[in-house]
């Protein structure tokens, strides 16, 4: 009897180091310093990198990302914002904070409305630089234009970034498990070198020689996809094009639902889903592992709490408990600005993924559509 009750807690125990498998080699993308020249006459050197935003009713967000490319201590060849007929001042915000403005042509049949917003800009923009997508809720350290000039000099390959997650209000630290879940399925960063050989594409943040996009047939490629980064990769990879994933912490930073509980629970049900489906075979079984061993830990602190259970059972369940605690701490760090009293409850954040992700699917199955900024996502 004694070694049945303990089966739980150890089993919990043991699936605790499962996420190193996927999560165990986290990448940062490397800082570039621009060093000021003796001859230096005061003004600003300029990259060969064109951004491109795709920006609809995002007057919260585009200033504050804009602003942040105005100061980069290496600056864009040229900055593009993508009006995707926005009914708010995302155009003239943009416009007097010095980025060229194009406004979208009417979205045609069978494009999706971000799809279709990168395809227009990367059409306008100058065909000898390389190509850099943004989200308009992003903003970027005063090196990150360098760091990625430099990735583009020495590298022809695809280059994506995940943001670090910026949080403020408490309801943001939901998205704990979400953005952790988010690096994992892109299948770059596991302990196994091939891990990263088929590796998919951050959407928030991606540059592309403009060889290379006319070569993949951009984002006509995938002018369909809800989730148009993992099937930008495909494409890629099959076309032999190497796709490399970094983390964005302390270089480029996302801050991404501002506004309240409502547009973070709208934001990941639209996608996330979607993503599991697209997630390998590998990654998807660790991360249900990992997740499975955090479940076990909850339920025994459940029967700990309720009943009277011998000190063997107590050890063994504040042991998984601490382990995952801690290891939440860990992870959590990777991907944004989430607290040590996250962790410690971890419950909390991983209960409202279970409970999102299943509605998410639940709304899938039965056909329910998923609209987003005044647009049917699926």
């Amino acid at each position: 009897m004694m070694v049945a009750l303990l089966v739980l807690p150890g089993l919990a125990i043991l699936l605790a180091p499962a996420i190193w498998l996927i999560l165990g080699r986290p990448r940062f993308l490397p800082i570039a310093v621009v060093e000021a020249r003796p001859e230096d006459t005061g003004d600003i050197p300029s990259s060969s990198i064109s951004i491109i935003i795709p920006a609809r009713n995002e007057q919260s967000n585009i200033a504050n990302l804009l602003e942040s490319i105005n100061k980069q201590t290496l600056l864009a060849a040229e900055v593009i914002v993508v009006d995707d007929h926005s009914s708010d001042n995302t155009a003239s915000i943009a416009s007097s904070l010095g980025a060229r403005v194009l406004s979208s042509d009417s979205l045609p049949d069978g494009w999706m409305g971000k799809p279709w917003a990168c395809q227009q800009g990367a059409e306008s923009a100058d065909q000898r630089n390389s190509l850099l997508f943004l989200d308009a809720d992003l903003t970027l350290e005063a090196e990150a234009i360098a760091s990625l000039q430099k990735l583009a000099n020495t590298s022809r390959g695809v280059h994506s970034v995940c943001p670090y997650h910026k949080t403020k209000k408490p309801y943001e630290q939901l998205s704990a498990f979400f953005n952790v879940l988010m690096l994992a399925g892109v299948n770059a960063f596991g302990s196994r070198q091939s891990s990263s050989e088929q590796s998919a594409l951050f959407g928030q943040c991606m540059m592309i020689s403009a060889e290379q996009y006319q070569q993949v047939d951009g984002h006509n490629a995938v002018k369909n996809k809800t989730l148009e980064n993992f099937h930008l990769a495909k494409e890629l990879h099959r076309l032999n094009i190497s796709c490399s994933c970094y983390l964005g912490k302390g270089v480029i930073n996302m801050r991404m639902f501002p506004t309240g509980l409502q547009e973070l629970w709208q934001s990941w049900k639209k996608g996330f889903s979607g993503a599991a489906s697209h997630t390998s075979g590998n990654t998807l079984f660790i991360s249900s592992l990992w997740i499975t061993g955090m479940m076990f830990t909850i339920v025994c602190l459940i029967v700990l709490l309720s009943t009277q259970y011998s000190s063997l059972f107590a050890i063994f369940t504040t042991a998984a408990y601490i382990i995952h605690s801690l290891q939440c701490f860990i992870i959590f760090k990777l991907a944004g600005q989430f607290s040590l009293w996250n962790a410690l409850l971890f419950p909390i954040s991983l209960l409202f993924y279970q409970v999102l992700f299943f509605s998410s699917v639940i709304d899938k199955k039965r056909g329910k559509s998923t609209h987003w900024k005044g647009r049917k996502i699926h």
